[in-house]
């Protein structure tokens, strides 16, 4: 597999996160309650492999191929992929700020909850197209078999030495286990 179809996978995962996160808002928005473990699990899942896996891998990786490649950093998309990952770091704060008033009882925090899950929902999905059909499209013209390759190493080392091992294969059991009970 090439490091683009790799994190193109990732985008799945991470497309099907917020399909689970449309339907934890819908629930809080009729007055159900959800459990703080899938809150907590969710969390997670965007602190650690959105933002410290997947887009470690194109910030510390990807990115600085393609400049070496001779895209630029600034006025392009890095800078445009840049500048939104920091906006999700942002909304997800905003969302976790949100859980941790629900876990508390505080009654506003579902609606802090529900508008930083719903911009992160739209941003990722916009993020993603631009990623899929844009920016990755440049690194394979741009990028050769010999670097995709050495950096399908760079790839395994943030995710055993960063993230820890067998940590992509427990969100994906947990996504699996939040898809049966939200989507299915």
């Amino acid at each position: 597999m090439t490091v683009i179809k790799e994190l193109k996978n990732e985008h799945e995962a991470v497309l099907l996160t917020i399909r689970i996160i449309d339907q934890i808002t819908s629930r809080l928005k009729s007055g159900q309650t959800v459990e703080f473990n899938h809150l907590d699990q969710i969390l997670e899942f965007l602190v650690v492999f959105v933002d410290k896996c997947h887009h470690s891998k194109e910030e510390k990786v990807l990115f600085p191929a393609m400049e070496a490649a001779g895209v630029p950093r600034e006025g392009g998309p890095i800078a445009t992929m840049l500048y939104e990952h920091e906006q999700g770091r942002n909304l997800v704060q905003g969302l976790r700020r949100g859980i941790e008033g629900y876990r508390v009882g505080k009654e506003s925090s579902i609606s802090v909850i529900i508008e930083n899950a719903h911009k992160y929902g739209k941003l990722l999905t916009s993020h993603i197209d631009k990623e899929n059909n844009v920016l990755y499209v440049m690194a394979e013209r741009v990028l050769s078999a010999e670097k995709m390759v050495a950096m399908e190493a760079e790839f395994t080392r943030i995710e055993e030495i960063e993230v820890g091992p067998n940590k992509h294969e427990e969100f994906h059991a947990t996504l699996h286990a939040l898809k049966s009970i939200y989507l299915d």
